[in-house]
C-alpha cells in the first residue's frame, strides 16, 4: 500500500532525507489513511534534532522544543516535526519527567498509546509497524502498545482516549484494556478539566454515541463529572443521543437532562465548558417543561371549538421572548426525540414559530412600536410605571400582532395611566 503525501508533506520529507536524516508520517495521519478517513493534520517524525530541523526550512516555531516538536510554516500551513524520543518516568499519570531523542522511529513508536496510532510510513522505506498496528485496525479493535496497565498509569488520559477513538471508529477495545481502565478509573482524577472535557466533547457528538455506556461501565463516568452521581437511565438516553443531531449542547442536554439547572451548571463548569455552550445547554432544560406545558395546552385546544393557532401564537411568543429561534427549533426537535408521540403537535408548534418570525410579528420590547422615550414624552416619567406599562403593551400586541402601531398604543398606555 502506497499511500499519497500532500506537496508540503513531501517537501519536509525529502528535504529531511536530503541532509541524511529520516522522516515519517506518524500517528493518526496514518491510523486514518488506512482507515479510508481524510487526515485532519499531519505530524511528522525525524531522527533530526530540532535545532537540525529547523536550519534546514526558512519558518519554524518552536511550538514544543522541550519536547523535540517544531512546526514548519509552508505557505502559512502549519506542520508539526518532532525528533524521535523516547519519555522518561512518569509521575503524575499525565506527562514524562524527561523525555530523551531516539535514533530509530521504532523506539519512538514504541513510547505510543495504541497499536493503530504507532505506525509509521515513508514513501522510500514504506510502513514502520512494530506492534501490528494494520492488522488492528482491520480487525477493528483497539489495543495498548505493551501492557494497559503499565500505559495508563503512565497517562490517565489515555483511558477517556480508547473510548473516545471507540466512539469515534466505532472500533471494538481489548478486554485487557477495559480491565485495566475498571481498575485505574481513578487515576482520572489527575487529569486537568481542560483534557476531559476536550475527550468527552468528541466523544458526545460521535457517530458511534452509544460508547458513552463504557464511561459507565468502567467507572471513568464518576471521576469526570466531579462526584455527582450519574443517574440517568443510558438505556433510554443512549437511542436518544442516536437520533440528535451532532450538536455538543443539544446531546450534553440529553446527557444530563436528568439533573437539575443548578447540578447541570455546576457539572459543566467543573468541566470548564464556554460560556456560550454552557448557556445553551441550560436553556434547553430550563424551558423543556415549557415546551412540554405548550404541547399539552395544544393538545387540549385541538379537542375544543376555538381558534387554536391564535392560543398557540401567544404562547410560543412568551417563549420565544426569552430565546433564539434557532434554540427553540432545536428545543423542538429534542422533544421529537424523547415524545415522539407529540410529533404532530410538535411540528405544528414548529410551524407557527417559523411563521411568527417570517410575518415580524411583535414578541419583544425591541420589536414593540412604542418604547421609554415616547412615553416620557407623552407626560410618564416614573421609571417603574413606564417599564409596567411596556410590559403590559408588549402582551397585548404579543396576543393581537394588529394593534402595534404607535398611535394606538400610545392611546392605549394614556389610558392604563
Amino acid at each position: 500500500m502506497k499511500i499519497p503525501l500532500p506537496d508540503h508533506v513531501k517537501f519536509i520529507i525529502t528535504t529531511l532525507k536530503s541532509a541524511h536524516y529520516e522522516a515519517y508520517i506518524v500517528g493518526g495521519c496514518v491510523r486514518d489513511i488506512i482507515r479510508g478517513a481524510q487526515p485532519k493534520d499531519w505530524d511528522i517524525a525525524t531522527s533530526a534534532t530540532p535545532e537540525q530541523a529547523k536550519a534546514l526550512f526558512e519558518r519554524t516555531v518552536d511550538t514544543g522544543i522541550k519536547h523535540g516538536t517544531i512546526t514548519v510554516l509552508l505557505d502559512s500551513q502549519p506542520y508539526e516535526v518532532t525528533t524521535y524520543r523516547v519519555d522518561g518516568a512518569y509521575l503524575d499519570n499525565r506527562r514524562p519527567e524527561t523525555v530523551s531523542f531516539a535514533n530509530k522511529i521504532e523506539e519512538d513508536l514504541s513510547r505510543r498509546d495504541f497499536t493503530m496510532n504507532a505506525i509509521a510510513y515513508n514513501p522510500h522505506k514504506g510502513f514502520a509497524d512494530p506492534f501490528g498496528g494494520r492488522d488492528d485496525i482491520g480487525k477493528r479493535i483497539i489495543r495498548c502498545v505493551g501492557n494497559p496497565m503499565h500505559r495508563f498509569g503512565e497517562d490517565a488520559l489515555r483511558m477517556l482516549r480508547a473510548i473516545r477513538f471507540a466512539a469515534t471508529t466505532g472500533f471494538s477495545i481489548d478486554t485487557e484494556i477495559l480491565a485495566a481502565i475498571s481498575t485505574l478509573n481513578h487515576h482520572l482524577k489527575n487529569i486537568s478539566p481542560e483534557r476531559i472535557r476536550e475527550e468527552f466533547g468528541k466523544l458526545i457528538v460521535s457517530p458511534n454515541v452509544e460508547a458513552v455506556e463504557l464511561l459507565h461501565s468502567t467507572g471513568l463516568l464518576q471521576f469526570m463529572i466531579f462526584g455527582v452521581a450519574y443517574e440517568g437511565d443510558l438505556t433510554e438516553i443512549i437511542p436518544w443521543l442516536k437520533k440528535c443531531p451532532p450538536i455538543e449542547a443539544m446531546r450534553l442536554a440529553l446527557f444530563l437532562h436528568w439533573v437539575s439547572s443548578n447540578e447541570c451548571e455546576l457539572i459543566l463548569r467543573n468541566l470548564r465548558y464556554d460560556n456560550k455552550t454552557m448557556k445553551e445547554v441550560l436553556v434547553y432544560l430550563k424551558y423543556a417543561s415549557s415546551i412540554e406545558n405548550l404541547v399539552i395546552e395544544n393538545l387540549i385546544v385541538e379537542n375544543l371549538i376555538c381558534d387554536r393557532d391564535d392560543t398557540t401564537r401567544y404562547q410560543v411568543k412568551k417563549i420565544l421572548r426569552h430565546i433564539s429561534q434557532a434554540h427553540f427549533e432545536n428545543l423542538i426537535t429534542l422533544k421529537m426525540i424523547t415524545n415522539p408521540t407529540y410529533l404532530h403537535s410538535l411540528e405544528q408548534i414548529l410551524k407557527t414559530s417559523q411563521d411568527i418570525q417570517q410575518k415580524g410579528e411583535c414578541f419583544n420590547l425591541r420589536s414593540l412600536a412604542i418604547n421609554g422615550t415616547d412615553l416620557k414624552n407623552a407626560g410618564i416619567t416614573n421609571g417603574k410605571e413606564i417599564g409596567n406599562i411596556l410590559e403590559s403593551l408588549l402582551d397585548i400586541v404579543m396576543d393581537n400582532p394588529r394593534l402595534n402601531k404607535r398611535d394606538e398604543l400610545l392611546a392605549l398606555a394614556l389610558k392604563a395611566k
